[in-house]
């Protein structure tokens, strides 16, 4: 339950709010010979309320409520919701897991291109885009290996991990390049 809150940070807010709102409102009217004390905190909780419906509601010229509340929900959507990284089990770090994604990513591109070859779905000059796919996969394949060695083995790993980053943005090209052939 706690980590819903915490993903839906936003959408908690309003709800506390919304609840906030209708329990002030609920509060019976202090009576002429009632207590201070009461009248004080009904003055009180009915300011802060009104304060938040103001500071969002008619501040904002031109915004009815129903379009605040409407882009706060949207908002809420796209940023409460985002997705998390979640590491692979047996990655040694989330640079580790990420570039084993991307490693799949091409070796599904790869796989998806040689059936379109075979049937007959691959365009002529297709082929040299296909091989040099083939051929960065299988660099920076290595170049992932050598990292995940020097971080097993507590080697320095920023040069591994540099040139790892340059053969993963070179595959990425090469996976451009060859669905943009097709």
């Amino acid at each position: 339950m706690f980590e819903l809150l915490t993903e839906h940070q936003f959408s908690t807010a309003v709800v506390i709010y919304w609840i906030f709102s209708a329990a002030v409102s609920s509060m019976p009217d202090p009576a002429g010979n009632g207590s201070s004390g009461y009248l004080w905190l009904y003055r009180f909780l009915h300011t802060i309320a009104g304060n938040i419906t103001t500071a969002f509601g008619s501040k904002i010229p031109g915004l009815k409520t129903f379009t605040l509340l409407l882009v706060a929900l949207l908002a809420a959507a796209t940023s409460a919701c985002a997705a998390r990284y979640t590491i692979h089990p047996g990655a040694l770090n989330k640079t580790d897991s990420a570039a084993y994604d991307i490693l799949l990513v091409a070796e599904t591109a790869i796989d998806q291109a040689r059936l379109d070859y075979k049937s007959g779905q691959l365009p002529a000059g297709a082929q040299p885009a296909f091989d040099a796919l083939i051929k960065s996969y299988n660099i920076a394949r290595d170049s992932w290996l050598a990292y995940r060695s020097a971080i097993a083995t507590n080697a320095p790993a920023a040069v591994y991990f540099s040139q790892l980053n340059q053969n993963l943005t070179d595959l990425a090209v090469r996976i451009r390049e060859l669905e943009q052939t097709k």
